[in-house]
């Protein structure tokens, strides 16, 4: 989750960085446009201005040259001063006023033009070189100064764009900088933030699976994040408390066996010396006459010692043979499962007290032997739980009510044995079905 959310603020800077990259270009874009404008409108403008000058001199060499030639081209000079108004009012729809002042004078400029030299063309040169002087000269003299007003204002724009765009490029270059800075600073400190948040639990995990390589199943992880690395940290301690029950229960089955192994070579050995003794005492004690005599009296009581040897022996390999819990449950699940029971064992105790655990033993055995023999049933859960001072079984099954809640000999058995340890037993049907055993034995 958290490197989900990390990709999300890191797409999300990267978004924003992306935006910011697309204003500044597109702010580049739009002074770079204003810029191309202000440039053609400056040519339009020194285009009317040497269409003014160039006017002139058509119509001052007209004058001097009273010929077909030039009064043509002096003619045709007027039309494409024309020309180049019309350009300038097409390319510039800002300047409305001042253009629309330039237009007239230029009106002006090209009538007094046109006037003069048709009095060129009628051969009155004094009169067209008096028009040129009063008439047309000054016409072109402050047409020119329009258009060198124009042309400043253009170029004073053009060099205030260039300025402006300057600087808007050196702020956007801050701002782009400082906020890759900013978002490279807030990646890498989230980067390190995850990076701690993963790598301490996974040592603490790390750690905890050696030592429970190491056969050390105590102590509990502590991790404080809630996402997967939570979950793997609660199924390594849940795995290192089942491998510790398990643990257990084969250290128990061991010493079972050892205990078993013990019994028996005890019984082979010295039960079948003490029989024999026993025998050749009872044989010579009825070879001895009489029986008061010091001799018989002596072999009876060899007889005597050996029959109570062989009972002590026989006492002490019944202790031995006690079932433990762990070996019963084993039995247990084993019995269940040839007699196709599907069987959920619980187990959450621990290590139980010798006399508890026999005891429990004796219940998981009869319990399972009721089940088989007269349920009837599918299923059987077998659960071991400690409830305050003391440790409680609980052998359920699903098996068909059978009509009569009379107690056999196991039952009976069974609360003897409870009642021994100062324990209860509760045995009857379920409401939903089923039967229940259920044990309690103090701790």
């Amino acid at each position: 989750m958290k490197l989900l959310i990390t990709l999300g603020i890191l797409a999300a800077l990267l978004t924003a960085l992306g935006v910011i990259g697309l204003v500044v270009l597109g702010q580049a874009n739009t002074r770079a446009e204003r810029l191309v404008e202000l440039q053609r409108r400056t040519a339009a403008y020194s285009d009317l201005r040497l269409a003014t000058t160039a006017q002139l001199y058509s119509l001052a060499r007209a004058v001097a040259l009273p010929q077909v030639l030039t009064i043509d081209a002096a003619a045709r000079q007027v039309t494409s001063t024309g020309y180049s108004l019309d350009r300038l009012r097409f390319v510039d729809p800002e300047e409305t006023d001042l253009v629309s002042h330039v237009g007239g004078v230029e009106a002006d400029f090209a009538a007094a033009t046109r006037r003069t030299l048709e009095l060129v063309s009628a051969g009155r040169i004094a009169e067209a070189q008096t028009a040129q002087t009063t008439d047309v000269t000054p016409l072109g003299d402050r047409l020119a100064l329009l258009t060198d007003e124009l042309v400043n204002r253009a170029e004073a724009e053009v060099a205030q764009s260039v300025g402006d765009t300057r600087d808007a490029y050196v702020r956007s270059q801050v701002v782009v900088v400082a906020f890759g800075g900013v978002s490279l600073m807030l990646a890498l400190v989230l980067g390190l933030a995850i990076a701690l948040s993963i790598i301490g639990p996974l040592r603490g995990i790390g750690a905890r699976v050696r030592r429970i390589a190491e056969g050390d199943f105590t102590g509990q992880l502590r991790v404080e994040n809630r996402d997967e690395l939570g979950t793997l940290a609660a199924n390594v301690d849940r795995m290192g408390e089942q491998l510790g029950v398990l643990y257990e229960q084969q250290g128990m089955r061991a010493a079972d066996e050892e205990r078993l192994r013990l019994a028996r070579d005890l019984h082979d050995l010295l039960g079948h010396s003490l029989s024999l003794i026993t025998i050749k005492s009872q044989l010579a004690r009825r070879l001895l006459a009489p029986d008061d005599s010091p001799a018989a009296v002596e072999v009876a009581d060899i007889e005597r010692v050996a029959r109570q040897s062989l009972q002590d022996v026989r006492h002490a390999v019944d202790g031995y043979r006690q079932p433990s819990f762990a070996a019963a449950l084993v039995g247990a699940q084993a019995a269940l499962d040839a007699a196709g029971i599907h069987s959920t064992i619980e187990q959450a105790v621990g290590t139980l007290p010798t006399g508890v655990d026999t005891a429990l033993a004796w219940a998981v055995s009869e319990g399972v032997t009721n089940v088989i023999r007269h349920s009837r049933a599918a299923a059987c859960s077998i659960r071991l739980t400690r409830d305050g001072g003391e440790a409680r079984l609980e052998i359920t099954d699903n098996g068909p009510q059978s009509g009569t809640n009379t107690p056999g000999n196991g039952l009976r058995g069974l609360r003897e044995r409870a009642a021994a340890r100062g324990g209860r037993v509760d045995a009857g049907p379920l409401p939903q079905g089923g039967f229940r055993v259920q044990v309690s034995v103090p701790l």
